[in-house]
């Protein structure tokens, strides 16, 4: 029914409880967000949300960026008649801009290192020798492999609704970044979570691995 797509409750079977409770009693509520658009990947239907208990305690990361919102709103309409300006404003929206930087290697070489397939970053080895020295890599062009990816990630991400500005080598060997044009804050931090999951997939097609961790 489509009251669903407005409130949605899970069963809570996944949650850690601890023991204190049956995992039947563990439910929350999910609810639509409607600052963020709705999209479809994959033939799915996804609905931006908001999560919290039966008491409105929010444990995810959206919740707290809403009620930040529904603050600066309401503060900065009474900062602004209180001032005498703009007196006639009905309401106040944050935007973001984000960038996500991320490296890239061969799938082979990822599923080699224990410290990457378990922690997504490096703990044992050294450093490189050009490491972040000068600008080697910053001014270099794309390898022709990452170029592909790359280009593949701002297309699917255009289809997506998420029109992408930037894309070039950042300072480390084998580490680059994206970014799309900013946007309602709500909208880009779920953007960015779209992102990074339409990155690793696409590396695996190419053989290559997406590490999210700077």
């Amino acid at each position: 029914p489509y009251e669903r797509l407005f409130v949605g409750e899970t069963d809570g079977s996944s949650f850690p409880n601890g023991g204190l409770r049956a995992t039947h009693t563990a439910a929350a509520f999910t609810t639509w967000d409607r600052s963020s658009p709705c999209f479809v990947l994959d033939r799915v239907l996804r609905v931006p949300c908001a999560f919290v208990t039966h008491l409105g305690a929010s444990i995810d990361e959206k919740t707290p960026l809403l009620r930040s919102n529904d603050a600066v709103h309401k503060q900065g309409l009474r900062l602004l008649k209180n001032i005498k300006i703009c007196t006639d404003a009905k309401a106040i929206h944050s935007f973001l801009g984000w960038e996500q930087e991320f490296f890239i290697i061969p799938a082979a070489m990822y599923r080699k290192r224990p410290d990457l397939l378990n922690c997504g970053r490096t703990l044992i080895g050294k450093l490189p020798q050009r490491n972040q020295v000068g600008d080697f890599n910053y001014f270099a062009p794309l390898c022709k492999q990452v170029e592909t990816l790359l280009f593949t990630v701002s297309a699917l991400m255009l289809k997506l609704g998420v029109p992408m500005a930037v894309l070039h080598n950042e300072v480390a060997p084998g580490q680059h970044e994206m970014s799309p044009i900013y946007c309602q804050s709500t909208f880009s931090a779920d953007n960015n979570v779209l992102f990074m999951e339409v990155l690793e997939r696409e590396a695996e097609k190419l053989g290559l691995h997406a590490l999210l961790h700077e």
